[in-house]
């Protein structure tokens, strides 16, 4: 007898915060199938979003962005809500190299992304940290 026919698997969900819109609608085809998606512009309003509403399983952070850039959106989730220092992070940007690769991680990220995205990649990352 199945013991989860009565309890569906609650749905995780990915939290994006990018100023590109175009990210936003690559992640949402990605994983609409099977993760709830949330969409911010920048760290000022996922903060806000985050110590109000909802904690996703998962963020995609960008790095550049208006407001409130990932660098500082981070440090604020590490340090602050206990509830949010351990949501898994991973950096999606532009910026490849090896120095500000290790300067991300050193904040607290789980992983990085270059963009643009490549697909398997990215797929590869999340569902392995949201399984």
């Amino acid at each position: 007898m199945n013991n989860n026919t009565n309890s569906p698997e609650k749905r995780k969900t990915i939290m994006v915060v990018d100023d590109d819109l175009a990210c936003h609608k690559i992640v949402q085809v990605y994983f609409e199938k099977d993760y709830d998606i949330i969409s911010m512009n920048d760290g000022q309003e996922a903060l806000v979003y985050l110590n109000k509403i909802k904690v996703p399983d998962l963020i995609l952070l960008d790095m550049q962005m208006p407001n409130m850039d990932g660098r500082l959106f981070l440090r604020r989730i590490r340090r602050g809500d206990p509830n949010l220092r351990d949501i898994p992070i991973i950096f999606i940007s532009s910026v490849s190299s090896e120095m500000f690769i290790k300067s991300v991680v050193d904040l607290g990220v789980i992983d990085y992304v270059v963009k643009p995205l490549k697909r398997e990649d990215l797929m590869d990352k999340v569902h392995e940290l949201l399984k």
